[in-house]
Formats: C-alpha cells, sequence, structure tokens
C-alpha cells in the first residue's frame, strides 16, 4: 500500500505538471498578437440570422441589425454577372451603429475556456484536436515530427551516458594525475562549445558532406547534441563527484581489499545519480534539438515549433509545447518510480511521515 501511495503521488504530480503547463502557455497564447480568440473567418450567412453577435475585425465585436441587402438606390441583379454590393449593419454599443460591406463581417473568436478545454483538451482526448496550418490533423503533424526527434534526443542521451561511463573508467584507471587534469581540461572546453558552433564547424571542416544526406542529419545532430551545450562536460563532473563519493564508501574499500573490480561494485551505486541527472538532461537536449534540426534541415519536432511560431498556429504550438513537456515529465516519472521500487529508504521515510 505505501509503495502503491507513493507511485500514486507521482502519476498525480506528472498530470498536474501537464495540465498546469498547458494551461500558463495557452494563456500566454491567448494575450499574444496571434491570438486563437481574434475573429479570422469571415461569417457564413446561411446560418446567419438578426441579432447574432458578429465581429467587424479582430477585437471589435457586436450585434447583427441587418441581413445583406445593396446600397439604397441601387438594385439585385437578375442576371448573374452583374456584381453588386451588399452592406450589413452592425450595432458595436458605445462605438455606435455601422454600415459595413457583408464580405467585412467575421465570426467571433472562441472564448477561452471553449477553446482551451473544449478544443484542444477534449480534442486530445477524442484523438483529433483540428487542422494544423498545413490541412493536416495537428496530432498527426506532431507524431510525424516525434519520429524524428525523439531517436535524436535519446540517441544523444545514451550517447552521453555511454562516453562519460567510459571517461570516468579511463580517468580512475589513468595512473598519471598531471594527464588526468589535462584530458578533463579538454573535454571540458570542447563541451562548452555551443550546439550550432559545433554544427557550423562539422560542416564547414568538410567532415560532413554539404548538403547533408537525409541518414547522417540525425546522426550528426546525436554528435553535436551529445558534446555540446555542456551537455558532456557536466555529465562528467557530476559523475566523477558520485566516484568520488563512493569510493570512500566503507564496502568500496572492502572490495578493494579482496582484490574485486571497483568499478564493478560502484556500478550499482551510479545508477540512481546517473537515472537523476539523465532526466534532467533531457529537457535541455529537447530545447538544443530546436538549432540542431534547423542547421541539418530535419523535419523534427524544434522545425515544427519555429514553423507554429511564424505563422502562428496556436493550437499546432501548444499540441508541441505540452507533448514536449509530457516527455520531460514522462521521463522523471519512470525515474520517480523506479527510485521508489529501487531504494528502499524512500518507502521508509514515507512509512514514518505516515
Amino acid at each position: 500500500m505505501k509503495t502503491a501511495w507513493l507511485v500514486g503521488q507521482k502519476v498525480g504530480h506528472f498530470v498536474a505538471v501537464l495540465f498546469l503547463s498547458s494551461l500558463v502557455l495557452a494563456g500566454l497564447l491567448w494575450f499574444s498578437p496571434g491570438s486563437p480568440g481574434k475573429a479570422r473567418d469571415p461569417i457564413s450567412w446561411e446560418g446567419a440570422a438578426i441579432g447574432d453577435r458578429v465581429c467587424v475585425d479582430a477585437r471589435s465585436c457586436g450585434v447583427l441589425r441587418s441581413m445583406p441587402e445593396p446600397a439604397e438606390g441601387e438594385v439585385r441583379s437578375s442576371d448573374g454577372f452583374t456584381f453588386v454590393k451588399e452592406y450589413v449593419k452592425v450595432d458595436l454599443g458605445v462605438e455606435g451603429q455601422k454600415t459595413l460591406e457583408r464580405g467585412q463581417i467575421l465570426v467571433p473568436g472562441p472564448s477561452f475556456p471553449s477553446w482551451f478545454l473544449g478544443t484542444f483538451w477534449l480534442g486530445v482526448l477524442k484523438w483529433d484536436i483540428g487542422p494544423a496550418y498545413t490541412g493536416d490533423p495537428v496530432l498527426g503533424v506532431v507524431l510525424l515530427g516525434a519520429r524524428q526527434t525523439i531517436p535524436i534526443v535519446f540517441g544523444a542521451l545514451a550517447a552521453a551516458v555511454v562516453v562519460t561511463l567510459l571517461l570516468v573508467a579511463f580517468l580512475t584507471w589513468l595512473p598519471f594525475p598531471s594527464m588526468r587534469g589535462l584530458l578533463r581540461t579538454v573535454l571540458l572546453v570542447l563541451s562548452i562549445s555551443p550546439v550550432f558552433v559545433l554544427g557550423f564547424l562539422m560542416t564547414k571542416a568538410g567532415v560532413l558532406p554539404h548538403p547533408v544526406n537525409w541518414w547522417v542529419a540525425p546522426l550528426a545532430c546525436v554528435v553535436i547534441l551529445f558534446v555540446g551545450d555542456s551537455n558532456l562536460g557536466e555529465l562528467l563532473l557530476q559523475l566523477e563527484n558520485e566516484y568520488r563519493f563512493l569510493r570512500s564508501r566503507d564496502y568500496i574499500h572492502a572490495a578493494g581489499l579482496r582484490g574485486a573490480s571497483l568499478f564493478k561494485h560502484m556500478l550499482p551505486g551510479l545508477l540512481l545519480p546517473l537515472g537523476t541527472m539523465s532526466a534532467a538532461k533531457v529537457a535541455f537536449l529537447l530545447g538544443s534539438v530546436v538549432i540542431a534540426e534547423n542547421i541539418y534541415a530535419v523535419q523534427g519536432l524544434g522545425t515544427l515549433s519555429l514553423k507554429a511560431a511564424t505563422k502562428p498556429d496556436p493550437l499546432l504550438l501548444l499540441t508541441l509545447t505540452v507533448f514536449i513537456t509530457g516527455v520531460v515529465a514522462l521521463v522523471s516519472l519512470i525515474r520517480d518510480v523506479l527510485e521508489i521500487f529501487i531504494d528502499p529508504r524512500i518507502r521508509k521515510t514515507a512509512a514514518e511521515g505516515a
């Protein structure tokens, strides 16, 4: 029961993070210049009636007072070829009544609750949010981009973890402290290079062909992501600190006295902190992938995010952000749940608190 309660808390936290983050972004989008609450679409006169609420521009709305009819002195054409302008009257309240052409009248935009809860979240549950700026379904566009981005991000994370473990093992074995310090410094200097600088250098130095082949581009993204923006350097420093801490533990000293492999005994103790570091890195990698994908023209979530922001397409942008937030929160949830099952101290602390 204690374990189930702890897991339930973590799942509740995951759902709360997902909903609140979407609420914050939806609020920012609502008050942005490309707000989804603005009137954009022309009205369909077949279903319109006097007394309906209509808009004359993105923000000014009022009540429809007349149906489309020609101006005074003009008559409707019966030949089907002569174009006659038709006008309607709209009561804008304090601004008074205005007469405008029928083509200037717009359908009012949705309210925030109906757009956020009805269009977006109900659409997520029904698996039909609506069309993106391309005309394709929003969820289909996001999932298509995720097929490119998710392997790149987790490939970069896996590469960074494996390379870091190998480097820690090598630095531990290296018998010369001065060489360890020099190698560590070189790696840290290389790692603090921004992703866009590494991408530029790999292309201009002839390491990669230009233009980059479609199958080479994802691999190039993986390389610059796991090395650049201090990703490799931070993991190396944090893992080395964990190694030094474990190295001072009594059971590790005992294993050393028996002549056993220290790294083999220390690896289980490194898994939990390594999982914590990896979960934290996912968010940074998902941010950096926007740059990497644009350098090598990979049509993933990063490229989609930029296009959704420039079009603008608020619904696609909100869906992309919630999806990316969900990936980050899901990785943290998996890490927390595994930690509950692996580390008995967490269950003991929860039992004592209860």
